[in-house]
């Protein structure tokens, strides 16, 4: 039985070093100055439909979904319960909106030689021998979650990569699919030597900055009450979609072809038989 990491056409036309760089438009990244708020308002694909409030403290970092509306930390309150004035106190900020998960980048790669057949020895002294082997796979599909630098496995598959909940990028490899696939393969291994097969598989990477769009940014400056304001972009940034560019995830899966089959670069290796392979 052969077993590889990936079997198919090969693959044609395959960029090795390809990546398309999201439009920095109407963005302003938040990297370096509130590198906590991104990965908790959008975490792991969370939020991408509606609109979801949240209260952030600029100077604390501390955040608040909307069950804190009127509560302390976030907001603070003058006179007594019947006439009490409740507003947001100085430094927390509201904000409205909600996160959606487009292509940073995508590029693509040959994996590594890790699959290998049985190999087969032709120990006559005659013409080559004729060797058939099976061959199977099953598309693998990995995902990645990359915080200020430090990387982990995530469970975001079916929320960021997931075609069906609105992923919003084209759709062209195998991301949350299985696909089986086998065939036979003939082997024809000339006299006195060994051969077997090898394969890499070609995988794609797409990279999913998480934005957040401010539908409404409101804040606060005197304590009592009396400084609100209200804007549609982040502060002195003048941009409504917040990211994150050392916040991303990686959904790593197989290329397929037209199809809809995994591509690989399958490689038939041999060297001349040792007395091991013959007796």
């Amino acid at each position: 039985m052969l077993t590889v990491a990936a079997c198919g056409l090969a693959f044609s036309g395959l960029s090795l070093a390809s990546a398309t760089p999201a439009s920095a438009a109407n963005e302003t990244d938040l990297n370096g100055h509130w590198d906590n708020l991104l990965p908790s308002i959008c975490q792991d694909g969370s939020n991408r439909s509606g609109q979801s409030v949240w209260y952030y403290n600029t100077v604390t970092h501390e955040l608040h979904d909307k069950s804190y509306e009127g509560k302390s930390p976030v907001f603070d309150r003058i006179g007594g319960a019947r006439a009490a004035k409740v507003y947001l106190n100085p430094d927390w900020k509201e904000l409205k909106g909600h996160c959606y998960y487009p292509q940073s980048s995508s590029w693509t790669y040959e994996g590594a030689e890790t699959a290998r057949s049985e190999p087969e020895s032709n120990c006559d002294k005659g013409g080559p021998l004729n060797y058939t082997v099976s061959q199977s796979y099953t598309t693998t599909t990995t995902t990645t979650k990359t915080v200020g630098g430090t990387a982990s496995a995530s469970r975001a598959i079916g929320k960021i990569f997931d075609a069906n909940l609105g992923a919003e990028f084209e759709y062209s490899w195998s991301y949350a699919k299985s696909i089986g696939w086998s065939r036979s393969v003939g082997m024809s291994v000339p006299s006195g030597r060994t051969e077997w097969f090898t394969a890499k598989p070609f995988k794609r990477v797409v990279r999913v900055n998480p934005h957040f769009w401010l539908d409404s940014y409101r804040w606060n400056t005197v304590k009592d009450g009396n400084g609100y304001h209200t804007s549609q972009v982040w502060g002195g940034y003048g941009y409504r979609a917040l990211v994150d560019h050392d916040y991303y995830y990686d959904g790593t899966a197989n290329v397929l072809n037209s199809s809809n089959q995994p591509t690989f670069h399958f490689i038939l290796h041999g060297r001349a038989n040792t007395y091991n392979d013959c007796h």
